[in-house]
């Protein structure tokens, strides 16, 4: 058979052979599977789906359990059918539900209500503790600038504000540095910013492949330069935020949001950190600020900071949040350099008073109004302040930690005490005497107390009546108590209480009470109804420690005593000082020579906002104000190589034509613009110890801080403690008190007789009137009777 007779014959069977066909390609597949099982497992996923395991899941409980659980659920359904439930249940629902939606109406109020409307809802919302976590947390994520202010302002729980954007995260210093340096260039051309970028700040290298944040997990890796760097950028925007367009800018281009990371960065450092503090108090002067504090998170933050036990954070923070407060019916703003030490919150009444703190050289706000120490004080020439006399690096904690210490000396049962506060306790439970052991922390070691010196009396009876006196709970009136710092001399003709009766005074030889600012603590308790305000500047003695001056050369003029009286006038004048109401200046050393100079220039001024600041000023205390200069200044002629004496050092010289020609000025003024002011000069009887030489100096003499007007006074105290009552029944601060209540004593008899004069005016015309109305009846009366007579008799 040939070839061509098969395939006729087998396409007369096509499906025969294609069966056959598929049959045999069937059985070599089949045979040659593993090998086609191994090909194809190359290219395919070997892993199989997993089948789906959704299978009931039974929890399996004893039968007891069961039983005592639907007995309970049956014994709270027959409950609740009873009556008693019917009428308790849906009130206790509608309670708790009235409790929470109370604060949302509340805020709802506050945010679309009236001005008087909103403050007293904010009112009430501070006074709310039962809300929960989420509570809060709903309600600030409702709340708006205006509201969260207000909060913040009336002293609320911090859980009122949101938290800080990426908490947990802190941007990457290498970056944020680069940003800061685009930040500060789009301030240019100016002058400031050319002189830091050439001497500080260069341009940064370009940064690749960085994580942009860091979490608190990794570590932050933070050179000593790139520290330093940061700290000078804080100081030089403190300087150039003075300028409110500046300002406008940074905050314009983001600045909030970088500060907030600077926060983040130095969060344990608290000298920064009241640095940063000013710049923000600089830029909340800017009017449309109050949405982006709020923005960024400051608003938050500075909530926290009024409540820091650091001085600086909480009187900076208040500053701050008073500038951005405008719902508050008392606003007034707070330029740079002056800082509201009372109140520092919301009131209701209008201060009756302004009295104005004015440091002298070297001095500060937050450094020279505070309590006396018990060790001599030292006056140093190169240090960062001449005032720190702790060792310590922050002096601002030791009256927190002293008030502390007190608190902690009773602690509950099972926690364990420091040896210190043990043997405190002990002693005061008079089972044990309290140890010796030298405090290792260097902040309870400034806030030690002072162990009670010995008697040294040789006669027995003298000795033993002066201790039953000095452990006398109190003294009956028939006592008279001398003040412990009696001046050694006054003039003829002043009024000063030199003791006290017995049942008025109060031992505090043994308190552990202790203040870094008496103004702001004390004051407040004797005249709740003033204001308290600060003046803080920057000085030296020496140009070496002149660093106010290295950022930019325009500083260097500042310290003349003519420019700084004239910016320092402007300030405060802005600050709405004495705005129809008393004002008490007390000014300390070179702070006295600036109060002169301030009022001097406020009677030469042609506005009515800054000439009521000699208008309305009632009294003046000068401590060692150097009216015909001071002999520190003579350093210049013996050591001028060696210390270089600054410009303030240099107008203060003895005997000064520019002193002298002020002085007369204001003895002119005295006697006729000032004449009825009270006028109190105190000055000092015991020479100050130069650093730690022990080299005693009188930095004023009685002569040149002696004026022949008001009262004088000469104490035994240094210079140094002069500003720094002992406490708060010494003869310095209730001479103080006397002055303030001279004055507001004044004004209130001031507007009671114009109150008497405007209603006897009036009173008096209305006489008038009724008498006059009461003739011309009588005179109508008797023209009318003859023509009536005349009518009868025709």
């Amino acid at each position: 058979m040939s070839l061509e007779n098969l395939k006729s014959k087998l396409r007369r069977h096509p499906k025969l052979v294609g069966g056959i066909g598929l049959l045999t390609a069937a059985g070599f597949l089949l045979y040659e599977s593993p090998q086609v099982r191994r090909y194809l497992s190359q290219y395919v996923d070997k892993k199989s789906p997993e089948p789906d395991k959704r299978r009931a899941e039974y929890i399996y409980i004893k039968y007891h359990i069961y039983r005592e659980s639907m007995r309970k659920l049956k014994q709270k359904q027959e409950d609740e059918k009873k009556w008693i439930s019917v009428i308790i249940n849906p009130i206790g629902k509608w309670w708790k539900a009235a409790k929470h939606s109370a604060a949302w109406r509340l805020l709802n109020i506050a945010q679309n209500g009236s001005q008087p409307e909103r403050l007293k809802a904010v009112q009430q919302l501070i006074c709310m503790d039962h809300l929960k976590d989420w509570d809060f947390r709903h309600l600030a994520q409702i709340c708006d600038a205006r509201t969260a202010i207000s909060l913040a302002r009336c002293g609320a729980d911090t859980r009122w504000f949101m938290p800080v954007h990426r908490r947990g995260c802190i941007k990457n210093p290498k970056m944020l540095l680069s940003e800061l340096h685009v930040m500060l260039a789009r301030l240019r051309p100016k002058t400031c910013v050319d002189h830091f970028f050439s001497k500080y700040f260069p341009e940064q290298d370009p940064i690749e492949d960085i994580h942009e944040y860091l979490t608190q997990e990794q570590t932050i890796v933070l050179s000593t330069a790139d520290t330093d760097l940061l700290k000078e950028i804080i100081s030089f925007l403190h300087h150039i935020t003075k300028d409110a367009d500046v300002s406008a800018n940074i905050i314009k281009e983001g600045g909030l949001v970088h500060l907030m990371e600077l926060r983040k960065i130095f969060s344990d450092d608290n000298e920064t950190l009241s640095t940063l503090c000013k710049v923000l108090a600089n830029m909340s002067v800017v009017p449309d600020a109050v949405q982006h504090f709020f923005a960024s998170g400051w608003v938050g933050a500075l909530a926290e900071w009024q409540q820091c036990p650091d001085l600086r954070l909480q009187v900076i923070s208040a500053k701050t949040m008073a500038n951005l407060d405008h719902d508050d019916p008392n606003q007034c703003t707070y330029p740079p350099n002056v800082y509201p030490l009372h109140p520092r919150v919301r009131t209701r009444r209008k201060p009756k008073a302004d009295i104005v703190f004015v440091h002298g050289l070297l001095g500060g706000v937050f450094i020279t109004w505070r309590q006396r120490d018990r060790k001599p004080t030292e006056l140093g020439l190169y240090g960062k302040n001449a005032f720190y006399t702790s060792e310590t690096d922050d002096v601002f904690l030791v009256g927190e930690q002293k008030r502390v210490n007190g608190s902690n000396s009773r602690k509950e049962p099972g926690k364990q005490m420091p040896s210190t506060q043990a043997g405190q306790e002990a002693a005061r439970n008079g089972s044990a005497k309290p140890r010796t052991e030298p405090i290792k922390d260097p902040v309870l070691k400034a806030s030690k107390k002072v162990e009670e010196q010995r008697l040294s009396i040789s006669d027995a009876a003298t000795k033993e009546f002066v201790e039953t006196l000095r452990n006398e709970a109190e003294l009956d009136s028939d006592w008279e108590v001398v003040h412990p710092d009696i001046p050694l001399n006054a003039n003829e003709n002043c009024a000063g209480r030199f003791s006290v009766s017995g049942n008025e005074w109060r031992n505090q030889d043994t308190s552990e009470e202790y203040t870094n600012c008496w103004p702001m603590e004390w004051l407040p308790d004797d005249y709740p109804d003033s204001r308290i305000i600060g003046i803080d500047y920057t000085s030296a003695v020496t140009e070496w420690s002149a660093n106010f001056t290295k950022y930019c050369p325009c500083e260097k003029g500042q310290g003349h005593i003519d420019v700084r009286a004239g910016t320092l006038l402007e300030r405060i004048a802005a600050a709405d000082v004495g705005n129809e109401r008393p004002i008490v200046w007390i000014g300390h050393s070179m702070g006295g020579l600036l109060t002169k100079l301030i009022l001097l220039k406020s009677l030469d001024s042609h506005e009515p906002k800054v000439q009521q600041l000699a208008k309305n000023t009632k009294g003046i205390v000068f401590l060692g104000t150097p009216h015909r200069g001071s002999p520190i200044a003579k350093w210049k002629q013996h050591m001028q190589m060696i210390l270089s004496p600054s410009i303030e050092v240099k107008e203060m010289e003895e005997n000064s034509p520019k002193l002298l020609e002020m002085h007369r000025r204001f003895m002119g003024c005295l006697h006729t613009f000032l004449r009825h002011v009270k006028v109190v000069s105190v000055a000092e009887g015991s020479p100050t110890m130069l650093t730690s030489f022990k080299f005693p100096l009188r930095i004023v003499t009685e002569e040149s801080s002696k004026i022949d007007f008001g009262d004088f006074y000469l104490l035994k105290d240094d210079h140094l403690s002069l500003s720094k009552p002992i406490y708060r029944q010494s003869f310095l601060y209730q001479r103080l008190l006397h002055v303030i209540r001279d004055a507001v004593k004044e004004r209130t008899d001031a507007r009671d007789q114009d109150g008497q004069s405007q209603i006897t005016p009036n009173t008096e015309v209305i006489l008038m009137n009724i008498v006059a109305g009461l003739v011309k009846g009588a005179k109508g009366l008797f023209e009318l009777l003859p023509r009536v007579a005349l009518k009868f008799s025709t």
